[in-house]
């Protein structure tokens, strides 16, 4: 969460509802949009001051608009700057290495209920998809939006802006075709089930 955190303030300041929903529509696959896992994120990047946040008055509502200082700007990109390292850690795929012990017609529901979810998924991510035109393009008003809620509205160039949203393409095409093959590789599963009992 620190990293997507940071990465949120890099583009933009932003308040903790701003960060969730960009999470939400964004980044589901690989993160909680919790505002509790937000808000934890929050105050351990506080304390270690690599955020910082000014309190303002919204249509008589207080709000905290967070920022990244500039010890966080060098974290981030240290860490940006390592290799990824691979970590699949799906927590619900325990039930399918213990699926042994329960019925075979349960075992064929869970993993069609399973594949519907995935699906449902599948669907979101492709609906975002067909509404981003051109590719590796941001559309103007967002480029306004970054230049006029960032400290340093300069460090934003086109050719800085084509980069970044290349790298975010490449995650929703991530997030796709991952879920292409896991969608594929249960029906398949799902069938071999089925040809046991009949």
């Amino acid at each position: 969460m620190d990293i997507i955190i940071l990465g949120l303030l890099m583009i933009k300041r932003s308040t903790i509802y701003e960060m969730k929903q960009v999470i939400r529509h964004y980044l589901s696959p690989i993160s909680s949009d919790s505002t509790g896992s937000i808000q934890a994120g929050i105050k351990k990047l506080l304390n270690k001051e690599l955020i910082t946040y000014k309190e303002q008055v919204e249509n008589g509502v207080n709000k905290k608009v967070y920022s990244i200082t500039e010890v966080g700007k060098k974290y981030f990109i240290d860490n940006l700057s390592v290799p990824m390292s691979y970590k699949e850690k799906n927590m619900e795929l325990n039930k399918l290495f213990f699926m042994g012990f329960i019925d075979k017609n349960e075992q064929i529901t869970s993993i069609k209920k399973y594949i519907q979810e995935m699906e449902k998924e599948l669907n979101f991510l492709e609906q975002i998809n067909a509404s981003l035109n051109p590719r590796f393009e941001f559309e103007q008003s967002y480029i306004d939006n970054i230049r006029q809620n960032h400290e340093t509205p300069d460090l934003f160039t086109e050719e800085k802006f084509h980069e970044i949203a290349k790298f975010q393409y490449a995650m929703l095409d991530f997030g796709i075709d991952k879920l292409k093959f896991e969608i594929g590789w249960f029906n398949d599963f799902n069938k071999k089930l089925e040809m046991e009992i009949h």
